[in-house]
């Protein structure tokens, strides 16, 4: 991967540049990470700046922020993309793995890439399952203002850091969807016998864990609620045997303080 290109929304120019209700500079995120998305795939080279005119022009621009399924569901039809979402980190992984990339959802309740809601590519994976991510909004100290969070992150270049897949996960977890999966757009086969997918293949790609302790920490506190309430009570023999997108969804329902009503 080229460290020297990337698009980045915190040029000093972009301060009195609109996007909206507020700056280029402060709040187009959405659009600079689509804008790399395209530059990372081959497909386009558009700057930040005509990327927020594009969000601006299909109503994907919002108070606040960016409506990425907006901004993708125009993208799909001007550039030769696909998306689809997903809030679990095997198949984001296996995406990054066959060579595309996905808009990752930064949250507030970890502290990874913002400290605040915020949009970022994950570009690649590699084999150690450390995911090499484009940040448009980028200054010099931001990786070092929350050592808990960074302690295994490593900040490759200007806008490329390398984290743990693992924290991409702890990033997204209070957002759903966690990941938009962006893929080149390919041409259709007629389907056949051969090509139709089988649905035991796609209950392959899930991750499953069978009992409470293979859940992983950031995910036990919901579990945990539903399990007291008898809304879970796995399949028997000490065994949950519940998916990692079940567990994301339970989290998500907890922050939103769902599970502690009666």
């Amino acid at each position: 991967m080229n460290y020297n290109k990337y698009h980045e929304q915190t040029l000093t120019a972009y301060k009195n540049v609109r996007y909206g209700g507020n700056s280029i500079y402060n709040s187009a995120c959405g659009p600079a990470t689509l804008a790399n998305a395209l530059m990372v795939l081959g497909i386009a080279d558009i700057t930040v700046k005509d990327a927020c005119a594009f969000a601006v022009s299909c109503k994907a621009r919002v108070e606040g922020g960016t409506d990425m399924h907006k901004l993708l569901a125009a993208a799909a039809k001007k550039w030769k993309i696909t998306y689809t979402t997903t809030s679990s980190n095997a198949k984001l992984a296996a995406h990054l793995r066959a060579g595309g990339v996905a808009v990752m959802n930064q949250g507030s309740k970890h502290k990874v890439f913002s400290n605040g809601g915020h949009f970022v590519l994950a570009a690649a994976i590699d084999s150690a399952d450390c995911v090499t991510v484009i940040d448009s909004y980028w200054n010099t100290k931001k990786y070092k203002t929350w050592p808990a969070y960074h302690a295994k992150s490593k900040v490759l270049s200007r806008c490329f850091v390398r984290t743990p897949l693992e924290w991409c996960g702890k990033a997204t977890i209070d957002r759903a969807p966690s990941y938009y999966l962006i893929s080149k757009k390919v041409a259709q086969k007629p389907a056949n016998s051969t090509t139709t997918i089988n649905k035991k293949q796609e209950d392959d790609d899930m991750t499953y864990y069978k009992k409470f302790e293979n859940i992983p920490t950031w995910y036990q506190t919901a579990v945990k609620k539903a399990m007291d309430a008898g809304a879970l009570k796995g399949t028997g023999n000490g065994e949950l045997n519940v998916s990692e997108d079940l567990c994301r969804t339970l989290t998500v329902l907890n922050n939103m303080g769902v599970l502690d009503k009666k």
